[in-house]
């Protein structure tokens, strides 16, 4: 009998341990749109996304995958072209209706903060900024990030130029209460069986 009680236990954990890290998997979103804002002449959204004293990098993401809270959000990007120049990026966010890039984009958003890139960085290696106090306030369909610097220009990847994938929003959602609930109602229902033996 109590090997059966045991073996419904180790069953039910199992479960409640999958379903919590089944809830609490990462959303990997891909950009609507990147490019880049130059200061006098235009726009581009074919190339890469372009960061330097003239020019400002624009990455457009969908928030149509977020459905749940969020407990941490990072933007990633990648280098295109070698070297960077510019190891200092600064970061600016805003929210928008749409995902079209349009002139009006350069010097658009809320300061976020400095982004120091990693010092040996080269091609397909990921750098990460933490988001996730601006993508909690998100309430639009889409989100901007600006990328700015006063050196360069250096060249990231984007949807049509990139060593393995584009720049890319990552969202971890906070796990259900009721999960953890049962998470940790069966490690002590566990310590519990184990300090009786």
């Amino acid at each position: 009998m109590k090997t059966r009680i045991l073996a419904l236990m180790v069953c039910v954990m199992t479960f409640v341990i999958a379903s919590c890290l089944a809830s609490a998997a990462d959303i990997v979103i891909n950009p609507a749109n990147d490019g880049y804002v130059h200061s006098n002449v235009g726009l581009s959204t074919s190339t890469y996304v372009e960061v330097g004293d003239v020019y400002q990098g624009i990455i457009v993401f969908p928030t149509s995958q977020i459905t749940e809270e969020i407990a941490h959000a990072s933007l990633s990007i990648n280098p295109y072209g070698m070297p960077v120049w510019d190891k200092q990026l600064t970061v600016y966010a805003y929210q928008s209706n749409d995902s079209q890039i349009v002139s009006s984009d350069f010097n658009a958003g809320i300061f976020l903060g400095n982004w120091s890139l990693p010092e040996v960085y080269s091609w397909g290696q990921d750098a990460f900024f933490d988001v996730t106090q601006f993508m909690r306030g998100v309430s639009s369909p889409f989100v901007r990030f600006n990328l700015r610097t006063s050196g360069g220009p250096d060249q990231f990847s984007s949807l049509e130029y990139n060593y393995g994938h584009p720049s890319q929003l990552t969202i971890t959602p906070v796990p259900e209460p009721a999960t953890l609930l049962l998470l940790g109602l069966g490690g002590l229902a566990l310590l519990r069986k184990k300090k009786h033996q």
